[in-house]
Parts: C-alpha cells; structure tokens; sequence
C-alpha cells in the first residue's frame, strides 16, 4: 500500500573502513548558524535563476504533537497563517503576494505533516524591500499570528472541501488500516487533516495553546537559497526571526505510540470502488538515532543496494511477463518520524492476490537464503557512481527549489547535509570494500523475520473475485514463507546496444544565424539538425527528436495504437536484446531516454552528459530501426488503462472528459477517451506496426542544446540519424487531418456518475486561439488574474471550493481546440 512508504530523503553514500566515530562532514557552500532565542539558519547562495530566491520556514512540529482533542488542528493552524497577523490583517496577504507577482498556491505554499509544518515564499526578485517583506510574512508565521474567532470560523468550510477532494476508496482504505493495524496507537483516531468532528468543533482557545507551545523559535529554521548574500541576509532576519520568545512553557514532544511489531498478523481490507490489490508486508522496528558519522551513513547506503538490488529483481519479474504483479519493491526506511519500516509490497490485479504474495515473498526468501550476485552489486555500484558523479558535475546549476526542498527534507529527518562531492567520494572509497557477503548479511538483519504485519487491500462486491478472510491470508503467508527457493543466477552483461556502427549520413548544408547562434544542418536522408552550444547546466546536453505522426491519424479502428506504441520508447526492447538487458547496459551511464506519441508528433528525448551522449544515441538509433514491444508490456498497458478507465467511471473526472469528448470536440474519434471494448481490441503487432510506419519514413527535426560542440553534434547525428532511410512524410503531410468538425456553441452539458463519494466538478470556458496566434500570451496572462478572483472570491470569501483556478490552453496540432477553462472539484450541492 503505497500510503505505508515514507522513504528517506536525501542523498545516500557509504564508507566501510572508517573509524566509528568518524563525523560526517557538511556541505561548505551552505552557511548554517542560530540565533540568539535559538532559531536556526541555513543560507545558500545561488544564483540559479538569478534575481530569484526562496524563503522557507520550516517548524518541527505537526499533527503528532496535537492534543486529543486537537485532531488536524496542526494542518488548520497552516492554513489560518494566510488569515491575519500582526502586519497583514485579514484579507491583505494574499493580494499583496499577487501584487508582488507571486501566485497563491504556486510560490506562496505550505505543507502539514505528522512532524513538521513548512511555510514556503518563491520570491520574484532579490531586491532588498522584496527579501524585507518575505521575511517579515515568516515572521508574522512564527510570532504575529492573529487567530481571530470569525477568520476560524470562516476557514473550516475551505478545510471541509479540502477534505472532500481527497475522498475515495484509496483514503477510505487508509482509515481502515489506521483504526485497525494501528488500534493501540495514536493513529487510530489521529490524522493530518483531522475528520468533520473536529474541524467543526475545534475552539479559537485550542489553536492558541498549540501555537504558543510548539511554534517556538528552537523548533525553527530559517532555510533561504537564492541569488542572495548570506552575511546580509542574516543581518536582515535577525530583526524579524532572531528576537521573538517562546509564548508558553515547553512541553514534552509527543509521540504516536508507535511499537515495534512483535509477531504475524494478517489484515484484510476491501472497498467497492477500489480496482487494483495492494499488499505489503509491513515489519516496524525502533527508531534509529539522526545520522551523524561515516559508519551510520556506511549502514544506510548498504541497505539502500541490498534493497534496490531486490527491487531491480521484481521488475525484472515483471518485465519479463513473469511476475503476477504490474510493480513490487522492497525498501528500509523511515516510518513517520517515529520508527523504521521494513517493507515491501506489491500492486496487481485482485484475482491475482496469492499469486502475487507468494511471489513477493519467493523474492525476499531468495534473498535472505543466497544473497546477491557479483553481477548485482556490479550493476548497483556503475547506477549509483554514474548518478554522484553525474550530481558532482551539474551541483553548481541546480535550480533554487530543487536545493531548498532538499534542504528543507534534510532538516525535517535530521538527516546530513553533504555535497555532491562529500557525496560521491564516500561512495567510491565505500565500493572499494564492500562484498556480497556482507550486503547480505545486512539483508538478513532487516529482513529475516516473520514478524510482519500482512496488510492485502482489495475491491468487494466483484462477481469473480473471491475476497480472502484474514485466516486465509495468514495462512497463505505461512506457506508462501515455507516454499524453498534457488540461487539468483549471475548474468553477464553486454557491452552495446549495435553490432556495429552505422554509416554516417552525408551533410548536404550547413547555416547559421548569428543572432541566434543557431546552426541548421540538412543531411542527405532529409533529417535536419538545429544546434546551439550551451554551458548554463553544467555537463549537460538535451535532444529532442520530432517525427510528424501520430493521434491526428487515428480511426475507429486504430485508436489507441500511438498510446500503445509510445511505450517502446518508454521500455525499449530490440529483436538483439531484452528491454532488461537493455536498462543493464544503460545502468551506470548518466543518460536517459525517454518519448511519447501525441497528437501530431513522436518526440524523443534524450538528456546525457557529454560523454554518455553516444551511447544514448545509439539506443535511439536502434529503437527506431529494430524496436520491439514486449508481450509483457502490452499486458502491463492494459492492465493498467483498463483499471483507469473503470476508476474514471466512478470519479466526477472521468464523465467531464466523455463531455468534453462528446460537446468541445464534437464527438472526433481522435479525442475519444479509450473504452475498454477498444482496449480488447488493440493487438501488439498493431502498434509496432504503427510505430515503426512513423519512424521508418516520416520527416525528423532534431534540437541538440547543451556543453556539446557543434562539429562533435553534427558527427553524432550524422551517424546515428543521418545514417537512416530517406525521409518521405514532411510535416505538411498531416495537414489535411488539422480539421475538427464542430457545430456551433454553446457547448452545454450535465452529466452524473455511480460512486459512494460525494464530489462533483464543474467547469466553464469557451474556445480561444490557437498556438501561432499572438493572442496566447494575453489570454494565460488573463488566465493568472482570474484564478486571483476566484481564490479570493470562491474560496476565501464564500468557502466553496478548496483548489480552484483558470488556465488557457493555446490550440496546438489542429485548429480550433484552444481552450479558456476554469473550474474546481466541490461538495455536488455547489456545483451549480
């Protein structure tokens, strides 16, 4: 059940032969420190973009220190910082921001969960008023908090709403599982968001004694990253950070009563609307002090391989058609703050339940009785070395949120803040010592025990599924753990994807604009080349292939072929090699290809260091000439789009999108959602058929931007595009497919849907331009002010909706399908 898994966050290394006690080191481009009342900091330079930065506040405190009483008070306290403080009384802030440039929801956020609370500011400049008035709204979060009784009153509609929009038999499950596996804790009746109880019920006086007792300064830290100077932005947050005091006496951190498991227990859980069986086998074990020496960080990084290695072995299973289950993994980790989880689970399709836990179970038994193989932990060290070098080349240009959200996850863990460098030294001079023998020994520690609780989540009310009772379950385990099982067996690993290189193709001309610096190459077979050198991200280069074909071509009778075939890019498979032999050999290189078919285009794209870019191209070159589409990936495909089609049945989504289907598009088989009766239809041949029709003759444009020179670009496509047949369907060649037969508006409709959750959407708009017209750049600008409007007027004003907003989507591909939407979720009472 993917509810139960709370991974570690950040970045993991090992060292083997260092002295216990050895501490680990920290990164030194971060400026850490504390203030005199005890708030502390961590500032990072980086000016990436520039003129930006991020502010967050993170508190350490959440859901796990509310009182009984109290149930998502910590989650509802998050929301009233928006609704009056001590310099923006109610109503003010959330203009302000907008004013500023910045967009609620977007670059003014924040988040709840069992042990922290993170106030979250995207500021649009550095400019000294700007980084002033950011650091005074945390300020105001930390010690200005109004909390008036009538702004209390107002927000528990909008709390309501956002606890309707996560209704589903996903959530329903959760509870289940909360009041039953965990009955003896605090999660029996605690939860993040709370329940209508005690959202309605929840007093002005409550919010205060929460507030005053845990929003404390030595429980925070300021986390700033941006183009900034830390020595002034630390003079600048002292005034507003660095000099309140706590507003009530420290209590004792709660916790949620959370104990190891003693012994087996098996849990059944069903729910009608549910499609997909869930099963995980769940062993909780004590918490684990924060990670503070090479030897801790040593155990971390062991326990990462010997999971990832039995993770790989279950997608194998599944890549191989012989897994019962659609995805299976197995990881150790963190458990809310509170305690480790071992873990590991599956998802497939309920008929299929004893199937899938015996052979989740066969998996870990294999494991625990032979251990792992050289070629295992050979293919885990090249996976993990090439990513920290990878880390190591392109650090100086990550962007501000992706460092600050790493950050902030560090901070909330209490786990280590290294370098990229820090980072993959420890790993190197780890994998020089580590053996097979004690990954497994390691494995056996976490792993060789009986003590799990069995947790198998399913649909009721199916005519041909049987629903287990616990009894069965718990039987059923006993024997899957009694099966014996062989050894894993080493593999060897190719060295490249071709046999042999392909000819170059000839170059037929070269020009550049200057202005630009753009370079446009057309070789003999009629594929064009632009090209623009680039060192902004370090060590990187992106290519985007693009072949006109696709959804726009599609019929009664081929729709649903271009979703099917993308999946050859998305798992590419070759008549030489197996899609798994094929990720083998691109373990351990910083490359990655991906692709999709949409309604006009077949895009590739690849994103690789400099050095690894050939072997990526090599990959493209071989999909497009001698792809294939796996049995085992159709059956995936199916299985998967036939339980999303059977979910939208039941949620609000899913008839708007056959109205839409039906009214704006005018019934166009083209943009018809897939049916299951379709779905029965779809043959694999169909699809590589399809796919390799578009990559054998159709036109190609390539786009290579990155650290790559432009002779070295043009050698590389010469020969691994260059080199194919000649080009003979231009772009223009679909044309004649860009009409849309549609009668005139208005295009009204109404429609409504079996389920047992209360939830509705509706949604209003009209047809706007398409991409090539000027007018696209208005209109999103309009789009931005009306979600303001709304926000301000549906959901802070009159609380009838939690996330609502407009967009505008310009016409792309065929005329006439350009859209201005608003629209929201909401209680069915108020869709009207």
């Amino acid at each position: 059940m993917k509810w139960l898994i709370f991974p570690w966050i950040g970045m993991f290394t090992l060292a083997v032969c260092a002295a216990a006690d050895e501490p680990l080191p920290r990164d030194p481009a971060n400026i850490y420190g504390q203030f005199e009342n005890g708030l502390k900091y961590i500032i990072r330079q980086n000016p990436n973009p520039p003129g930006r930065a991020e502010m967050y506040l993170h508190v350490r405190t959440g859901a796990t220190n509310e009182t009984e009483e109290q149930n998502g008070l910590a989650h509802f306290l998050e929301h009233m910082a928006f609704n009056g403080s001590r310099h923006f009384a109610p109503g003010q802030l959330v203009p302000l921001l907008s004013s500023m440039g910045m967009r609620f929801g977007a670059d003014t956020n924040a988040h709840t969960s069992f042990h922290e609370t993170v106030y979250k500011l995207n500021l649009p400049d550095v400019q000294p008023e700007t980084l002033e008035t950011g650091l005074k709204i945390l300020s105001d979060y930390a010690d200005g908090l109004l909390l008036l009784p009538e702004e209390i009153d107002r927000e528990r509609g909008i709390i309501l709403e956002e606890l309707r929009t996560r209704r589903g038999p996903e959530e329903r499950i959760r509870k289940q599982v909360m009041k039953t596996v965990f009955a003896d804790t605090r999660l029996r009746t605690h939860d993040v968001i709370g329940d209508e109880q005690s959202i309605q019920s929840v007093s002005p006086q409550q919010f205060l004694d929460y507030w005053n007792t845990w929003y404390r300064p030595e429980n925070m830290t300021l986390l700033v990253v941006g183009d900034v100077t830390p020595d002034d932005l630390i003079a600048r947050a002292r005034p507003w950070l660095g000099r309140f005091s706590a507003r009530a006496p420290a209590r004792e951190a709660k916790t949620l009563g959370l104990r190891p498991t003693a012994s087996a227990a098996a849990y059944v859980f069903t729910d009608p609307e549910l499609e997909a069986c869930d099963l995980t086998m769940l062993s909780i074990r004590p918490p684990r002090p924060p990670v503070t020496t090479v030897q801790q960080y040593h155990r971390e990084i062991a326990e990462r391989i010997a999971t990832w290695i039995v993770s790989r072995r279950y997608s194998d299973l599944v890549r191989s058609g012989q897994a019962p289950f659609r995805s299976a993994s197995a990881q150790i980790s963190d458990f809310l703050a509170e305690a480790t989880q071992v873990s590991f689970e599956a998802t497939g399709e309920p008929q299929d339940w004893n199937r899938i836990l015996d052979a989740l179970i066969a998996e870990i038994t294999r494991a625990i009785d032979h251990g792992f193989t050289r070629s295992e932990l050979e293919l885990a060290r090249a996976g993990m070395i090439a990513d920290a070098e990878e880390a190591v080349k392109t650090e100086s240009t990550r962007d501000n949120t992706r460092v600050i959200v790493e950050l902030s996850a560090a901070v909330g863990l209490q786990r280590p803040i290294l370098s990229a460098r820090q980072r993959l030294d420890l790993l190197k001079q780890a994998f020089e010592s580590l053996t097979a023998d004690e990954l497994h020994r390691i494995f056996r520690e976490h792993f060789d025990t009986r003590a799990y609780l069995c947790i198998l989540s399913m649909p009721s009310g199916k005519p041909d599924v049987a629903v287990p009772s616990p009894q069965d379950l718990e039987a059923a385990t006993r024997a899957a753990w009694a099966r014996k099982t062989s050894p894993p067996q080493d593999k060897e690993l190719a060295d490249r994807i071709l046999a042999s290189d392909p000819v170059p193709g000839t170059v037929v001309s070269t020009t550049t604009d200057p202005d630009l610096q753009i370079t446009t190459v057309v070789f003999e077979n009629g594929v064009v080349l632009h090209h623009r050198f680039s060192d902004y991200k370090k060590s990187e280069v992106q290519v985007r292939i693009s072949l006109p074909g696709g959804e726009i071509e599609e019929t009664e009778q081929t729709r649903g072929l271009s979703n099917l075939a993308s999946r050859m890019l998305t798992q590419p498979a070759t008549s030489r090699f197996t899609s798994t032999q094929i990720r083998d050999l691109m373990t351990g290189k910083s490359a990655r290809m991906s692709g999709s078919i949409g309604l006009d285009v077949m895009s590739i794209t690849v994103t690789s260091t400099p050095a690894d870019l050939p072997a990526a191209m090599e990959l493209v070159h071989a999909v497009l000439t001698d792809g294939r589409l796996e049995p085992s990936n159709v059956d995936e495909w199916k299985k998967t789009q036939a339980q999303r089609i059977r979910e939208m049945k039941r949620t609000p989504v899913g008839p708007l999108q056959e109205l839409q289907y039906r009214i704006f598009y005018g019934g166009d088989i083209r943009f018809a959602p897939l049916t299951e009766e379709r779905l029965e239809q779809i043959e694999r041949s169909a699809a590589e058929a399809w796919f390799h029709r578009i990559a054998s003759s159709a036109a190609i444009e390539v786009a290579v931007c990155g650290e790559i020179e432009r002779q070295d670009a043009i050698d590389l496509i010469a020969r691994y595009l260059g080199s194919l047949p000649r080009r003979q369907q231009g772009f223009e060649s679909l044309d004649r497919l860009r009409r849309l037969e549609r009668g005139p508006g208005p295009y009204v409709g109404d429609a409504t849907y079996p389920s047992v959750t209360p939830q509705a959407v509706a949604a209003v708009g009209f047809v706007t331009c398409d991409e090539s017209n000027p007018d696209r750049r208005p209109l999103s600008l309009a789009a931005s002010i009306l979600s303001e409007r709304l926000i301000e007027r549906v959901r802070e004003k009159e609380r009838l909706a939690y996330g609502i907003g407009a967009a505008h989507r310009a016409g792309r591909g065929m005329p006439g399908t350009g859209i201005f939407q608003a629209g929201s979720m909401t209680d069915p009472h108020n869709a009207h």
